[in-house]
């Protein structure tokens, strides 16, 4: 068995949901759990939601629930036109879910707050409508998808906006739900749970990449699929720098080690539970599903040492990803370079750095995998793209 996660742009419309679905259809001798995030961008728009209802805008409520409602509609209609009855039957589960939240919100708009738990409340509808419209779209394509609701199998504590599993509890009730099926394709959500007391709960940044890591622990996968926008985990942001390479193969630790350092791909919750296990997690490219992307595994030693990749950590990433900082976040950055065996490039990554920044100090991670400087803000694009020449050209 597998797990296959996709995220907010593997199902942001028809056309991307449509690729999916193909995706899915080359892995059904493997048996694939396949696990959804919402639609791109959908859950900025639930928070813009959370946001109006605590400062009781009811016009702007309902402008943002129309847009939400009317956008699912949109790619239900696009995917099931061919399928009346199949897609009646997604339009009245789309609504119901709409539905309450709606509700929900009509009764606390204008109450000043919501409770964490009223947030997780609202912020869970993006996955639940997503996974409805491609549970569906699998169906109609000949792929016998039985839905799951995520809430029933992950159980968490009460931290409702950044909760975390009871490992033992989420095992035996995944166990429960999908073993023994004869499905071929399972589906389910990333990012959503319940809490011990049935109150909803999420997982917080990135959520969706732990809900998989996690569901592979539970089932023993041969590995987790994390299929995303780029193909592979790349050597910089390729935001920053406009030729990165890909990465092939690292070590869970390399990987865990980039994502507290900054690098995007991968967050830092979602190495564990696979490495427990020796599950490898392979991120792959939904765009380009013939790429080979890159593998996250156990290192017995013929992964290759020096540098894999350049972080840059901003406040703003150190927030997201509850990174301790030492520096002044108004005016500093962090730049790092990860990779087995980095202290033989010290010189190399020290004079590159200083040529840019001469007032930095350059620091070894204890553990031998990261040489970090902290930089001025403004000259930490510059110094990514200085060391990422003189590392990969």
């Amino acid at each position: 068995m597998i797990v296959m996660k996709f995220g907010g742009t593997s199902v942001q419309d028809a056309e991307a949901i449509a690729r999916v679905i193909e995706i899915v259809r080359g892995r059904l001798a493997e048996h694939p759990l396949v696990v959804v995030s919402a639609m791109s961008k959908v859950t900025r728009l639930l928070c813009g939601i959370a946001e109006a209802t605590i400062a009781g805008d009811r016009e702007q409520v309902d402008t943002l629930l129309d847009d939400l409602l009317s956008r699912h509609h949109r790619v239900a209609e696009d995917l099931l036109a061919d399928d009346a009855q199949r897609f009646m039957q997604t339009i009245v589960r789309i609504d119901g879910l709409w539905d309450e939240l709606a509700t929900f919100v009509d009764e606390t708009c204008g109450t000043g707050r919501l409770s964490d738990c009223d947030h997780a409340r609202i912020l869970s509808t993006g996955e639940l409508l997503s996974s409805v419209i491609v549970s569906a779209a699998m169906d109609a394509a000949g792929l016998d998808c039985t839905w799951l609701d995520a809430r029933d199998l992950m159980t968490t504590d009460e931290n409702y906006l950044s909760a975390r599993p009871d490992l033992e509890m989420t095992r035996a009730n995944v166990r429960e739900e999908a073993c023994g099926t004869t499905a071929g394709v399972l589906l389910t959500q990333g990012f959503i749970a319940r809490t011990f007391a049935g109150d909803p709960a999420v997982l917080g940044f990135e959520g969706s990449d732990y809900s998989a890591a996690i569901f592979g622990m539970c089932l023993d996968a041969s590995r987790v699929e994390i299929w995303t926008d780029v193909d592979g985990i790349r050597s910089a942001d390729p935001r920053i720098v406009a030729q990165t390479r890909r990465i092939p193969e690292l070590s869970y630790e390399e990987a865990a080690e980039m994502a507290y350092l900054g690098a995007r791909v991968l967050h830092p919750l979602t190495i564990g539970p696979a490495r427990s296990q020796g599950i490898p997690i392979c991120v792959l490219n939904s765009h380009q599903p013939e790429g080979s992307g890159s593998r996250v595994c156990e290192d017995h030693g013929d992964i290759p040492q020096g540098p894999k990749s350049i972080a840059l950590l901003t406040a703003e990433d150190a927030r997201e990803l509850k990174t301790r900082t030492i520096f002044d976040v108004s005016r500093k950055a962090q730049v790092s370079v990860i990779g087995k065996g980095i202290a033989a490039d010290r010189d190399r990554i020290v004079g590159t750095i200083r040529g840019i920044d001469g007032g930095c100090a350059v620091s070894l991670s204890e553990n031998g995998l990261s040489l970090s400087a902290i930089v001025e803000k403004d000259r930490a694009r510059e110094v990514v793209q200085a060391l990422h020449h003189e590392l990969f050209k």
